[in-house]
C-alpha cells in the first residue's frame, strides 16, 4: 500500500503527504520554506514549517477530482484500486490536476517524457457522443496512466492546440483546452455557456475564452484554459485553486445554501490573501459578476467556479468560467410569454442580504453588494443599468455568429426571450 505522495508545484518537489489508516497530513519540505517567494499549495495551506493535519489536507485535495461519487468509484475501478479515497485517486490520477500541481507516489520520478497523439474528428466525435451518453465515463479513450483528473460535476476531456491540429498530450505536455459537450438533461448548454462567455467578454467582464466547434456532427463548447501560459511555443502550467478550496470547504457545499461560502466569505479570502490593490479589484470584480448573474440568470455559480491563480510573490482573482444561463430551459411558453414572474423562483448560488432569488433580488441588494465591494455609492447601480441597456444587442450580435442549425435549437431561440424580460424586470427595480 502506497503511504506517501509526493507534492510537486511549479516543478519544484514541495511538501509530501503521508497517510497513517484514514488520516492524511501535508508537510512541506524545509528547504522549500526557507525559499525565496514560496508559492502556496492553497492559502489553507500556506508555507510554514509545521504539518497539516487530515481535515485540512484531504478538503484540499478532494476539490481536484469530480464532484460524482459515480465517477470517483468508475476512475477507482479503471485503475483497479482497492478503494476509491481521494489519495489512492491521486495516487494515479494526481499527474496531472486543474493549476500546476503534481502528485506522485514516493519513490516515483516525475513525468520527464512529452508527447503529443493527432486526432481526427470523427475521433473527437466519438469522446463527445461517450459523454454525452454516459456523463460517468470521462476516460473513454484516456490511458489511466496519464494521471489525468479534473474537478467537477459535468463530464468533460482536455486536449492540445497546435498549430489549428488538435492533439491528445501525455506525460509532461500539457492541455491547453477542456471541451465540455454540456449538461445531460438540457440539450445545447454546451451553445448557451459559450453564448453566455462571450456576452459575458463583449460587456468587459474577464471570463474565459471560448468557441463552439463541430467534430464529426457534434457540438462541443471548447474553453481555453488559463491555468496556463505560453513562452515562445512552449506551454507551462499556473498555479490555481478554486474558491471552495481557498474557503476550506469540502466540495460537497459548494453551494453557499448546502452550507458553503457566502460571497462576504469569499470578499474576506481576497482581503487576507491578496495585495491590497489585487482584492480591491477581485471584489469589485465579483461583485459586478453577481450583478450579471441576477440578470442573465446565471443560477450555478458556486465556490468551485470560481479561482485564484497563485504565482511567485502574488495571487490574483482568475477569469471567470461555467457562466450559463438557466432560463432558456424553461417551458417554452413560459419564456415567450415575457412574465419576469416565470422565473421569480430561479435560485442564485448567492444571497445578497439573505435574498437569493432572482425575484426578491433588487436595488437594496445592489446598494448591499456596493458597500461590500468598496464601490462609490452609485456606482454599481449605474453599471447594472450600462449592462441591462447593451445586453439584448450582445446577445443578438453573439448569437448571429452561430452556425444556422445551431441557431436552431430550442435554447438557443429561446435565449434572447429570457434576457428580454429579464432586463425588464432591472430597469424596472431600479426605476
Amino acid at each position: 500500500m502506497i503511504r506517501t505522495l509526493n507534492v510537486y508545484l511549479y516543478d519544484v518537489h514541495v511538501a509530501t503527504i503521508t497517510r497513517r489508516s484514514e488520516n492524511l497530513q501535508l508537510r512541506y519540505l524545509p528547504e522549500y520554506v526557507e525559499s525565496d517567494a514560496p508559492v502556496p499549495i492553497s492559502v489553507t495551506l500556506p508555507v510554514v514549517t509545521p504539518p497539516f493535519g487530515n481535515d485540512d489536507t484531504k478538503r484540499f485535495l478532494d476539490n481536484l477530482l469530480p464532484d460524482h461519487a459515480d465517477v470517483r468509484s468508475r476512475w477507482a475501478r479503471e485503475a483497479k484500486l482497492a478503494s476509491d479515497s481521494t489519495f489512492d485517486l491521486l495516487c494515479v490520477y494526481g499527474a496531472d490536476v486543474a493549476g500546476a500541481l503534481e502528485f506522485y507516489p514516493a519513490g516515483t520520478s516525475p513525468r520527464r517524457e512529452e508527447c503529443l497523439t493527432p486526432l481526427t474528428e470523427e475521433a473527437i466525435g466519438d469522446r463527445i457522443r461517450q459523454i454525452r451518453r454516459d456523463d460517468s465515463d470521462w476516460l473513454q479513450n484516456h490511458a489511466v496512466e496519464e494521471g489525468f483528473s479534473l474537478g467537477g460535476a459535468q463530464g468533460k476531456f482536455a486536449l492540445t492546440l497546435r498549430d489549428g491540429e488538435w492533439f491528445e498530450p501525455s506525460g509532461r505536455q500539457p492541455s491547453t483546452h477542456i471541451f465540455k459537450p454540456g449538461i445531460q438533461p438540457l440539450p445545447g448548454s454546451d451553445v448557451t455557456e459559450y453564448i453566455t462567455l462571450e456576452v459575458a467578454r463583449t460587456l468587459g467582464i474577464n471570463a474565459a475564452a471560448s468557441v463552439i466547434a463541430e467534430f464529426d456532427g457534434e457540438h462541443v463548447l471548447i474553453v481555453e484554459r488559463f491555468d496556463r501560459f505560453n513562452t515562445d511555443g512552449a506551454i507551462g502550467r499556473l498555479h490555481q485553486e478554486d474558491l471552495a478550496q481557498a474557503t476550506g470547504t469540502p466540495h460537497i457545499q459548494k453551494y453557499e445554501s448546502d452550507g458553503g461560502p457566502g460571497y462576504r466569505d469569499i470578499f474576506t479570502v481576497f482581503d487576507r490573501n491578496l495585495s491590497a490593490t489585487d482584492a480591491k479589484a477581485a471584489k469589485e470584480q465579483f461583485a459586478k459578476l453577481l450583478v450579471f448573474s441576477w440578470i442573465i440568470g446565471h443560477n450555478d455559480g458556486h465556490a468551485k467556479n470560481y479561482s485564484l491563480t497563485h504565482v511567485p510573490g502574488r495571487s490574483v482573482l482568475a477569469p471567470f468560467y461555467d457562466l450559463n444561463t438557466s432560463l432558456p430551459f424553461k417551458q417554452r411558453e413560459q419564456v415567450l410569454s415575457h412574465d419576469p414572474a416565470v422565473f421569480d423562483n430561479v435560485e442564485l448560488a448567492f444571497a445578497v442580504d439573505g435574498v437569493n432569488t432572482l425575484g426578491d433580488f433588487n436595488a437594496d441588494s445592489i446598494r448591499c453588494l456596493e458597500t461590500d465591494a468598496g464601490f462609490p455609492e452609485g456606482r454599481l447601480r449605474e453599471y447594472t443599468v450600462q449592462i441591462a441597456t447593451k445586453l439584448q444587442h450582445v446577445v443578438s450580435v453573439v448569437t448571429e455568429q452561430l452556425p444556422g442549425h445551431l441557431k436552431e435549437l430550442p435554447a438557443v431561440t429561446l435565449y434572447p426571450h429570457a434576457t428580454y424580460t429579464q432586463t425588464r424586470r432591472v430597469m424596472d427595480a431600479l426605476a
